[in-house]
C-alpha cells in the first residue's frame, strides 16, 4: 500500500494569522496558506442565501406535472430524459433536508421536503437488479417507472441521508429500514473474484459497460455501515465497513495523502483526485475514531485534512478547490463539518465551508437568477450543479450541534 507523505501541518497555520502571517511566510508556507480567509457571513445570512439558491432550483428545474420530479437541465435540452437522473435529485433533496435544520428555516420547507421524499421514491426499483436485491435505479419515467442501471454510490448517498435525518431529528424523520435495505444492496456489490487485480472492493455500478471499483463506491458504503452500527449495534455492519476502508486505503491511497478515483479490471488506476473522494474518507476516519476510540483513525483523518488544505488551496479564490465540481465540494464540506464536530478545531471545517460557500455566492452566481454560473458564457445549467451550490449554502447555515450527524 502506498504510504502518504505527511505534509507540514496546515492546521497550525490557520489560527491567528496577523503577526503570525510573517512567521508563516518565513516558514515557507504558500501565500494561500499564509493569508487568512475572508470574513464569512453569519448563519442568518447564509440561511437566506441557501433559501434563494433552493428557490431558484425549484423555479427553474421543477417538472411541474404533479410527479414532484425535477429536470436534468435548465433549460430542458432536446435529448434529455423526461426527468433528472437519480444522483442529482438526491443532492437536491439533501440541500432541502439540511437547510430545514438551519436556525430560522421557514416551516414551508416541510412541504418541499415531503415533495423531495416522494420524488426520491419514484426511483426505488423493488424488483431488484443484477444481485437480486432492490435499490434505487438511475432513472424514472411515466411509462417504465424506475429503470436503468444501479449505481452503488447513488444508493449510498440516499442511505446516508436517511440515517442523517434519523440522527438529527431523533427518529422523527429518516427511514432506517430503507437505509438497511440499501446497505444490503451495497454489500452485494463486493467483488469476490480473487483472480482480479486488486481483488475485492465494491463495484461502482451494476452495468455491462463499466467494471471499475471506486473510492466513491467503497468509502460511502463504509460510512453508511458505521452509521448503521451506531444505530443498531450490529457488529456485522462495522466489520464490512472496515473491509471497505482497508481495501480503499490499500489500492487507492496516493502518496500525497489523497485518494485516487478507481481501479480498473486491467489493474490500471484512474489517478484523478476529486474532492468528494477526500471528504468521505476523512469523515469515515473521524467516525471510526468516535466508534472505536482508536487514535490511529484520528491521525488518519487529520492527515487527509492536511492534504486537502495543501492540495486544493482551500482559501484561494479561483484555486483548485473552486475548480472542482460544486456538488463534490458540498460533500467535502459536509464531512469536514462532521469531522470538526468530532475532533474539534484541528479540523477547520466551519471556516472552509463558509469560505467556499461565500466564494460561490459572490463570484460563481448569477445575481439576477441566483443560479450557479461557473462560466458566464455557459449555455444552461445542470441540476447537479445547482443542487451542489444550494447544498453548500445550506451547510454554511447549519449550527454546530447538527454537524456531527452529517453525511
Amino acid at each position: 500500500m502506498p504510504q502518504p507523505s505527511r505534509p507540514l501541518s496546515r492546521r497550525a497555520a490557520l489560527g491567528g494569522l496577523g503577526a503570525a502571517g510573517a512567521l508563516a511566510a518565513g516558514a515557507g508556507l504558500s501565500p494561500a496558506l499564509a493569508a487568512p480567509e475572508p470574513e464569512a457571513p453569519g448563519l442568518e445570512e447564509a440561511r437566506d442565501r441557501a433559501l434563494a439558491a433552493i428557490a431558484a432550483l425549484e423555479a427553474r428545474f421543477a417538472a411541474g406535472d404533479g410527479t414532484d420530479l425535477l429536470h436534468e437541465h435548465h433549460p430542458v435540452r432536446e435529448n434529455d430524459p423526461p426527468y433528472s437522473y437519480e444522483w442529482p435529485l438526491s443532492q437536491a433533496r439533501a440541500a432541502s433536508s439540511e437547510l430545514a435544520h438551519a436556525p430560522g428555516a421557514p416551516a414551508s420547507l416541510a412541504q418541499q421536503l415531503a415533495s423531495r421524499d416522494r420524488a426520491q421514491e419514484r426511483y426505488w426499483h423493488a424488483a431488484g437488479g443484477d444481485t437480486g436485491l432492490p435499490g434505487y435505479a438511475s432513472a424514472t419515467d411515466p411509462e417504465q417507472g424506475a429503470h436503468g442501471d444501479y449505481f452503488y454510490d447513488d444508493n449510498a448517498w440516499v442511505g446516508m441521508l436517511e440515517v442523517e435525518e434519523h440522527l438529527i431529528t431523533g427518529g422523527a424523520r429518516g427511514d432506517v429500514a430503507r437505509a438497511l435495505e440499501v446497505y444490503a444492496l451495497l454489500r452485494s456489490g463486493w467483488d469476490d473474484d480473487p483472480s482480479h487485480p486488486a481483488p475485492g472492493g465494491v463495484w461502482w455500478a451494476q452495468t455491462d459497460w463499466n467494471d471499475d471499483r471506486n473510492t466513491v463506491s467503497n468509502m460511502p458504503t463504509a460510512k453508511l455501515g458505521i452509521r448503521l452500527f451506531q444505530i443498531t449495534g450490529e457488529q456485522e455492519h462495522l466489520d464490512f465497513a472496515l473491509r471497505c476502508v482497508d481495501w480503499t486505503r490499500e489500492h487507492l491511497l496516493a502518496p500525497n495523502g489523497l485518494f485516487w478515483d478507481n481501479v480498473k479490471l486491467d489493474g490500471s488506476i484512474d489517478r484523478t483526485q476529486w474532492t468528494y473522494n477526500q471528504g468521505v474518507p476523512l469523515g469515515v476516519e473521524a467516525l471510526l475514531f468516535e466508534v472505536t476510540g482508536d487514535a490511529a483513525h484520528r491521525a488518519r483523518c487529520l492527515e487527509i485534512v492536511d492534504a486537502v488544505i495543501d492540495h486544493y488551496r482551500v482559501w484561494e479564490a479561483g484555486g483548485p478547490l473552486d475548480a472542482q465540481p460544486v456538488a463534490f465540494n458540498a460533500i467535502l464540506c459536509a464531512n469536514l463539518l462532521m469531522a470538526e464536530a468530532i475532533l474539534g478545531s484541528d479540523v477547520p471545517g466551519r471556516r472552509i465551508t463558509a469560505a467556499c460557500a461565500d466564494r460561490q455566492w459572490t463570484g460563481l452566481r448569477d445575481p439576477k437568477t441566483d443560479l450557479f454560473r461557473r462560466d458566464p458564457s455557459q449555455d444552461g445549467l445542470e441540476l447537479l450543479d445547482q443542487a451542489g451550490f444550494a447544498r453548500t449554502q445550506a451547510l454554511a447555515a447549519l449550527p454546530r450541534p447538527v454537524w456531527r450527524h452529517l453525511t
